[in-house]
């Protein structure tokens, strides 16, 4: 098992400066950081793969990166999708919503099994 707070952390620090060279402030809220995950490499590379593809749509503005029991969560609010590339983007455990005036959300959600409080 290894800690959510470790792997966002890293995450982090690797997508920041490619997010301050497209003028996109990159931010954390993370308010639980004793969770775990029994999954830490196949969970890292579908966070950077949401991320990356966050930030290459991006157009200014704020990402947010939230965790929350059994979720994380990427929002762009100056982002727009439509409704056909929402479905290309998610998967089994990925759910792409876009929406004019609310941006886009990336929720990655953690089986019950995999975090703890």
């Amino acid at each position: 098992m290894q800690r959510l707070s470790i792997i966002i952390n890293e995450i982090y620090r690797k997508f920041l400066p490619i997010a301050e060279n497209s003028q996109v402030k990159l931010s954390l809220d993370f308010p639980d950081t004793t969770q775990t995950t029994n999954d830490p490499e196949a969970l890292k590379a579908e966070l950077e793969a949401q991320l990356n593809s966050a930030l290459s749509h991006a157009k200014g503005g704020e990402i947010t990166i939230s965790v929350r029991k059994n979720q994380i969560r990427i929002t762009d609010v100056n982002t727009i999708l439509s409704k056909p590339i929402c479905t290309l983007l998610s998967g089994e455990r990925v759910q792409v919503k876009s929406r004019v005036g609310f941006g886009t959300t990336i929720t990655i959600n953690l089986t019950p099994t995999e975090s703890s409080n």
